[in-house]
Formats: C-alpha cells, structure tokens, sequence
C-alpha cells in the first residue's frame, strides 16, 4: 500500500508538469485508421505480437467520451468524426472536410466507420491502394492482431497507424471507461498523447480525435469544431505505461467505492433523523450534544469524501476510512458541545467554511481524482463541477451566517469566488460562476444590509450577473486559444460562424439539464426535498425566533441553489451539494424550536 502510494504521488508530479514539453503530433502523409470496439487498456497489454511491440515503439493514451449527450453506440462514433459532441440522430462531417481538402478516403469494415465520417457507405475495398490519403478499418478484437500485423507490414514510411478504441459501449455514469488510443509511424516518438480539452497527460477526449488528423494532413481545422489537436509528450515507454495504468485504475475507483460510501451515508443520515427524534421527544443536553455531533459529522462528508480521495483506499476500506472521518468529527463536536450548546452553530460554520475552501481553492490537488467524479466532490478532467458549485455556495452563505467573519475578508472572497469558478485557467466552469454571482450577490443583500428588499436584491443580482459576465469575457479574450475552457472556447467559435454556436450551446445544454435530471428516481426525490425546504422554512420562520434568525441564509442559498438548477447542465448536483447544508443547519435549529427545545 505504501509503494501504491508513493507510486500515485510520483504520477502526481508528473500529470503536473508544465506544457514546455510537448511536441506536436507529427504530420504524415497517409493515415491509417484502425477502429477495435470493446477493448480496454489491460486487454491491450495482455495481446500478442505484435501489440507489445507497438505499445513500446508507439505514443499511447486514454480516451475519453462518456458523456449523457452521447446515447448509444453510434454517438460517440459521430462525436469522434465531428470534433465536437454529438448524438446518434446527428451528422459527423469528416468525409466532407476530407474531400473538401482533396484527400482521398477509403473503408474497410462495418457500417459503424461511415458514422465516424457521416457518409454513406459505399462499395467496400478489399485492399489499400497507395495513393489513397487515409484508411479507415474496422476490427474486432479477435482479429486485430492479425489486421495490425498486415497494415504494418506493408504501412509506407511517410504514414502513421491510429489504433482507436471508442468507449462507445460505456457511455453511460455507472458504466463508464477509459479506452485506449494509440499512434505509431517511424516519425512518432514514444510517449504519452495530451490535449489542453482534458489538460492532462495520458488523457485526450474523443472531440480531439477529428482536429488531430486535420493537423496531421496540414488540412485547416473548421470553426465549428470544439476539440484541440493533440499534443505528444515524449517519455520512456515504460514510464507511459505504467502512468496509463494509475489513470486506468483511478477512473474506476469511484465506481468500486461508491456502493460502500453509500451504505456509510445513508447511515448517517439514518441517525441525524433518530437522534433528531429522540431530542425531541427528549430535549435534555446529553441528546441534544449526540445528535449535534451526528448532524455536524454528516455536514463533513463533503469534506471528508475529498480528502479520503486522496488515499490508496478502495472498497470496503475506503467506506472504513469515510466513517472514522466522520466519526472523529462528531465525537469532537459532541464533547464540545456537551460543554457548550452554543459551540454547535461554531463547528457547522466552520465545517461550512472548510468545504468551501475546499471545493474552490483546492484545485491545485486535483491531479489526485483523474475524472473525479465521485457524488460529492466537484474535480473532472480540470477544473470544478456542478457539484463544487453547490458546495462553495451553500458552504460561503452558512459559514458566513453562523461564523463572525470580518465584513472585509467575505467581500473579497464573494468578488473573488466567482471569478476564479469561471477562470479557464481555474475553476473553469461558467455556469458556476453566473451560479455564485447571483447566490452570493442575494447573500449580500440578506446577509450584510439593516432591511433587505427583494427589489434591492434582485437589482444585485442582475447586477453581479452582468458584471461577472463583462468581466470573463474580457479575460476569456485575452487567453490563447488552446488555454480557453469551455465558455472561452464559446466566444472563439462565436467569433468564427456567430450567434449560431451559442444558439447550438443552449440547445445542448438544455437537453442535458432533461437527460441529467430524469436519470434517476433520487434525482426527483432531491428535487422535492430541496423544495420543501425552500417553501417550509419561510414559514417556520415566522413562528419560531431560530429560523427567523437563519432565514436570511436559508434564502440566499435557496435562491443561489435554484438558479444553479437552471444555469448548469447538470444543476441536480448543486442542489443536492446545497441540500447538505441545508438539511445540517435545519437539523441543528429544529430542536431549538418551541416547545421542543430545553430551554
């Protein structure tokens, strides 16, 4: 275990090391394209020659293009021939691009090659004619040995062999996996294969495929498409292989841990109830200090599933590390608080604080989640997602509310904290930015002036709104191209074809907003949760003083957490990171509300 871990810091450093050594993918005058589905990395390490022989000789990486917008096996056949993410019912323009350029394209192999190009299929070759300019050719794993056998024995000097395994069977969230991609030709170093869409090495997204072979054939990349051509790092072929590996096995972990972190969950949020109950039916200090310290030790798990992340944990043993996490921080907070009642309010804020923290500002550590997509923490392939929103803006508000934090100190954070989410150089994640301009622009309003007014607020919030968008675009424009994300990428292509790209982004979007929240049933059981919260505690805040005095945060974060719903395509994920907080902070004042309370 200790050699694993010493293994993934030293990958670490690596995934870290700066752009200066890249070299771009070396231009051919021939292409081969050899399309396997259904293998992995590991069943490509286990072949026969002449595989160990490419995989030494060769630039190698993983390929990424799980995505919701990509339904069934055709999409991501078509998203690899159009350079930007599409669905099975679209049109990839590879063919079309190709010809456009005077390059001859010829097939070998099923149906399946003519989505990647979006053409029709024609009268099949048998053998590859010299003067073609690129080749594409289907096998299936039974055969590719032999097929890679053939072209690279008769493969000219001056071309270059793709081998492209598209994850095409694993699109969805439950299911998904790296496959492997590799490029060899006499004028291809060894190495590892990177792009600035992932912006890490070993990992290229299937949107980059179509612009790396438009460099490769010196062909100009069209406006319309969003991936970046790759790049290559040159290294020793064992080293590259044994990065791939640590990728390999860090993409599934999520998976193999999520069942076991699940249990440990739901088991908390079993006792914050009971304990709840009991402190009602029983209001004396002793319960009041255990469900205290069980609701607090529930509020860390955003924090605690982050930092367990980071160890060489899986399975049960993670679930193990998880729970004495969050049992060292109820027990802390239960003798504290059995000293102190007033303290629990304290260690909710400052674990509100903590996670905020933690989601914003510890990005630098993210090369230690490849793909982290795990329920509660906010790292991808760069920058945060949907679920970080949640986390900085309900941890920013409540933390902000219960903690005496100088008036100064939270200004340039709610200045700062925006900006940084939708930095491409940082958070980049756009819709989190406009998501903490409006939640924090409302907290300000309820949180820091005498009389709040809706009218007031909703003046700061259009405001902040503008302002945040004024300002990204700005310094979205002043980046190189290949160092834009997502919402820097949307002002080069609008330049390039107009309105038409932002028209197509808020079509996508919206289809996955639908895609994302009708996934599964939990999704309208947050869904109704979240709203009950957001009608309920209005109204037991006009009965009960401890929810009159909470409602000016309980209102900011439902405001920032309903526009965050609406703003990202996968808003179910900040409601259900706001949800955290929320239902913590409710926890703790019901006990306190007449006549349940002890005093």
């Amino acid at each position: 275990m200790r050699n694993r871990f010493a293994l993934w810091l030293v990958m670490g450093a690596v995934f870290s090391l700066s752009s200066s050594a890249m070299m771009p993918v070396p231009q051919a005058r021939r292409l081969i394209v050899v399309v396997c589905d259904g293998l992995t990395f590991p069943m490509l390490e286990r072949m026969g020659e002449p595989m160990p022989t490419l995989l030494r000789h060769c630039a190698i990486g993983l390929l990424s293009g799980t995505s919701a917008s990509l339904q069934g096996r055709q999409g991501v056949y078509v998203t690899l021939g159009s350079g930007k993410r599409q669905s099975a019912s679209e049109r990839a323009s590879l063919a079309t691009w190709l010809h456009r350029h005077r390059k001859t394209v010829q097939t070998l192999g099923d149906g399946l090659l003519f989505a990647i190009l979006g053409t029709m299929a024609k009268e099949p070759v048998q053998r590859w004619g010299r003067n073609a300019d690129v080749l594409f050719v289907a096998a299936s794993p039974g055969n590719l040995r032999q097929t890679l056998r053939r072209l690279t024995a008769t493969m000219p000097a001056d071309a270059c062999l793709w081998l492209l395994v598209p994850n095409s069977p694993q699109t969805g969230w439950s299911t998904r996996r790296l496959t492997p991609i590799v490029l060899f030709g006499k004028s291809v170093p060894k190495g590892l294969l990177v792009s600035s869409t992932t912006r890490r090495v070993g990992l290229v997204s299937s949107v980059d495929f179509a612009p790396t072979l438009f460099t490769q054939l010196g062909i100009p990349i069209p406006p319309e498409v969003t991936g970046a051509p790759m790049h290559l790092m040159p290294t020793d072929s064992e080293r590259a292989l044994a990065m791939l590996r640590w990728l390999d096995e860090r993409s599934l972990r999520p998976l193999r841990n999520l069942s076991a972190y699940v249990v440990v969950i739901v088991a908390v949020i079993a006792l914050a109830l009971v304990t709840t109950l009991l402190t009602v039916l029983h209001p004396t200090l002793f319960f009041r200090s255990v469900q205290s310290g069980i609701v607090v030790g529930g509020m860390s798990i955003p924090l605690a599933l982050f930092l367990v992340a980071q160890l060489p944990f899986t399975g049960v043993s993670a679930a193990v590390a998880l729970s004495a996490f969050i049992l060292l921080i109820a027990a802390v907070a239960f003798f504290r608080i059995l000293h102190n009642p007033m303290l629990a309010w304290q260690l909710a804020g400052w674990l509100c604080s903590a996670s905020a923290l933690m989601a914003l500002l510890g990005l630098p550590l993210y090369w230690a989640t490849p793909l982290g997509h795990y329920p509660t923490t906010g790292w991808r392939y760069f920058g945060i997602t949907n679920s970080g929103i949640g986390i900085v803006l309900a941890g920013t508000i409540f933390a902000w509310r219960l903690l005496p934090l100088p008036r100064k100190l939270v200004a340039v954070w709610c200045l700062a904290a925006p900006l940084l989410m939708g930095s491409s150089l940082w958070g980049a994640n756009f819709g989190g930015a406009l998501t903490l301009a409006m939640g924090l622009a409302a907290a300000w309003e309820w949180l820091a002036t005498d009389q709040p007014s809706w009218r007031r607020g909703l003046g700061r919030m259009a405001l902040a709104f503008l302002a945040v968008v004024f300002v990204l675009s700005l310094s979205e424009n002043w980046l190189p191209v290949d160092q834009r994300a997502h919402y820097g990428q949307l002002l080069w292509r609008m330049q390039a074809v107009g309105v038409e790209a932002l028209t197509e982004m808020v079509g996508r979007k919206v289809r996955l907003l639908w895609t994302f929240t009708t996934a599964m049933p939990l999704n309208f059981v947050l869904l109704t949760a979240f709203a009950a919260f957001t009608v309920g505690v209005p109204l037991l805040a006009r009965r009960f003083a401890v929810f009159k005095e909470l409602l000016p945060a309980f209102l900011a974060t439902f405001i920032g957490a309903w526009a965050g719903f609406c703003l990202n395509d996968s808003g179910i994920e900040v409601i259900g990171m706001a949800l955290v907080y929320v239902g913590g902070v409710f926890l703790l004042a019901l006990p306190q509300c007449y006549p349940f309370g002890d005093g």
